[in-house]
Formats: structure tokens, sequence, C-alpha cells
């Protein structure tokens, strides 16, 4: 017998250990993630988490996290609830809990006056179940990849070499590089300026918020739906304790001309780097800070999402090396978007935010840092 209820502070212990069927952090690292996520978040005051109770025990969760959009020539705002951490153990799939706990979660989201909600970043049964519950697809992010290209270094020949003689194969792991993707930003961290000099590009391990919420506010805004970067947002957004950030800026002083944002997986190192945000005032300092990536990073994978991209910077990307990234059949150019109508926030052409359907990828202009993928 299965009882759908709300989060209760008492039962963040439960939520935390079900979530190590998503993640493969131990209870400490999901009960930071969780707080990170639904606590202080800064849309929603309270955490928006149902579960499925078993025995008194949570066997099912849905969390539903606060995001804040902008749309239109005078930039709108809308807030809207993004589906996110769905998770059932094991002994507990395919009873049909996915449809009960989601019909309340539905219910009160619509109790609290949302008429849309998203969901940015399924995996593919997520997906599935999704579209065979009522959301409909907005389109695909048009994900791309680009591999290592360069030479191994000395180190690595040494490794390599040392790996096949007798007795001194056991040191050869002392010597060469770290396996692929593992200790991502090493290169990175070790290669990369890190203050300004001339007005030139450089690293940093820390975002600057107020800065880069007014370089966004200074570029020229085009009216697609795009998720608000304040300096709010920004300084809760990069604080997710399961990624890894390095930031490169250009620019000179505190007025920033450019900045490119970079993502790792804590608690998987071997998934690669991602671009999660990319900004600059001049075609020269986009291009100027993925090369100063491309140098200093030499990453073992550098991936991007592309969809809402100008031609002009997938054409940088392309003649770079990056590449379209299929991950199977029902994500065959990356991660799908979702999109519902909730109560009467639908129409006949779908969910609808501000009296505008949201069905139309070419009206997003989509980060991979509004989800969580990044």
């Amino acid at each position: 017998m299965y009882e759908v209820v709300a989060y209760r502070p008492e039962l963040k212990r439960q939520v935390a250990s079900l979530q190590r069927h998503l993640w493969r952090g131990d209870e400490a690292a999901n009960t930071a993630y969780l707080e990170w996520k639904y606590e202080r978040n800064p849309y929603f005051q309270a955490p928006l988490i149902h579960l499925a109770l078993h025995e008194g025990q949570a066997v099912a969760m849905r969390g539903v996290f606060g995001s804040c959009w902008e749309m239109g020539p005078r930039g709108e705002r809308f807030c809207v609830p993004c589906a996110d951490d769905l998770v059932i153990a094991p002994e507990h799939r395919n009873r049909g809990l996915l449809g009960r706990v989601m019909e309340v979660v539905l219910a009160d989201v619509a109790r609290r006056g949302h008429r849309c909600a998203f969901s940015l970043s399924p995996g593919p049964i997520t997906l599935a179940g999704s579209l065979a519950g009522g959301w409909r697809a907005v389109g695909p992010v048009h994900e791309v990849r680009r591999p290592a290209r360069s030479a191994p270094s000395w180190r690595s020949r040494l490794g390599a070499r040392m790996q096949s003689l007798p007795y001194v194969w056991r040191w050869a792991g002392r010597i060469g590089e770290p396996p692929p993707g593992r200790a991502p930003f090493r290169r990175l961290d070790r290669a990369a300026a890190q203050s300004p000099t001339g007005g030139g590009v450089w690293m940093a391990r820390s975002p600057r918020p107020e800065a880069m919420a007014d370089l966004v506010q200074r570029l020229a805004y085009d009216g697609r739906l795009r998720h608000v970067r304040d300096a709010q947002y920004l300084a809760w957004r990069f604080a997710n304790p399961q990624h890894e950030y390095r930031f490169l800026f250009a620019g000179r002083g505190e007025r920033l001309e450019g900045y490119l944002a970079l993502q790792s997986y804590r608690l998987d190192e071997d998934r690669g780097v991602n671009i999660v945000d990319w900004e600059g005032e001049t075609a020269e300092a986009t291009q100027s800070l993925l090369q100063a990536a491309l140098e200093w990073g030499r990453f073992a994978e550098l991936s991007a999402w592309t969809a809402a991209l100008p031609e002009a910077a997938r054409a940088v990307l392309a003649g770079v090396g990056f590449a379209p990234v299929s991950r199977g059949p029902l994500m065959r150019h990356g991660v799908t978007l979702l999109a519902r109508g909730i109560g009467d926030g639908g129409s006949a052409t779908g969910p609808v935010l501000g009296g505008r359907p949201v069905l139309d990828a070419s009206a997003w202009d989509m980060r991979m840092l509004y989800s969580m993928a990044g």
C-alpha cells in the first residue's frame, strides 16, 4: 500500500538516502544537494517535493524546483516550476508509482497558481514516461562534443612504456597522466592566466555574479524565452555542490567583456566538461574565451548545447572540432526539453506562458546552465 505525501523536514534523511539511486554520492552529499536545490532556491520559499511512502518509508520521489524566466520585448518575467529528480527504489518500480506521484505534484502546482511547467534535462526513462503522461516536447538541445586531439605528453608516453617493462610497471600509474576524464580541470588550473593582464582572458575558480549579470544586462536581448540571469540567480546556481566550475573572463577591471563558464561532475568526472554558459560583447571576445579554454584545458571531452546559438557561433564550434552527439533513440540530438500546461495554462497549440505558446524551439534561448545538467 502506497501513500503520496508532500515533503516534510523530518523526511530529509529518507529523501537523501533514496536519491542514492540517482547519484553516486553518499547520504551527506545528497543532503547537501537537497538543501541547496530545494531549501535555498531563490524562487520557492519551501521545498516542493512529493514522496510515495510504503510502510512509512520513502520509496519514490519527484522534485520541483523554482525558476524565473523572461520573454518578450520588455522582458516580462514568469516564475515556472521545473520538474526534476525522479527516482523510484528498484524494488518498487513497474507499479504505476510515477503516474500516481505526478498526479499529486501537478495538482499541488496548480493550487499554487502556476499554469505552465518545464522539464529541462529528462533522461530517457523520464522522457518516455513524461511524454506518455501528457508532457509535450519542445525540441532537442542539439548537443555537440569535442574529443581531445592533442598528442600524448612525455609523462603519458613514459607511463605507457613503463607498463610493458618488468618490475617497474607497478609505478607507471604514478608517472603517467590521470585517466581521461579524471581531474578534468587539472591542466586548466596549471596553464591558465590567474589574473587579467592587458585586457586578456583569465581564469577563476569562483564566479563574479554581479559583473556577469551586468554584462548580460548590457547585451542586446532578442525577446526569446530565457532564464533570468541576475546576480542572485548566478550566485545560487554556481553553488551546486555536485558540480565543479571554472570561469574564463575577458575584459578590464570590474567591467567584463565576456565570460565562459565550464562545469564538471564531482560524482562522475568521467563525463567530461561542459560549456554551460558563454557570453561576449563582441565575436572577438567570445572566440578568445573559447580558444583559451581549448588551449589551456586540453580537455578529454568538451560538450555544449547549440540549439539556441546563432549560426556564427555554431560554425565556430564546428570549426574547432565539435560534432553532434547522439544519446540513443529517444535522445538523438541530446536532451529534449519538455513543457506542460497546467489547469487552464494550455491550449490547442500546447502549453502557454504569458499568452505565448512555448513549444516553438526557436523561441527559446536555452543554455545548459538553466538545467541541472549544467
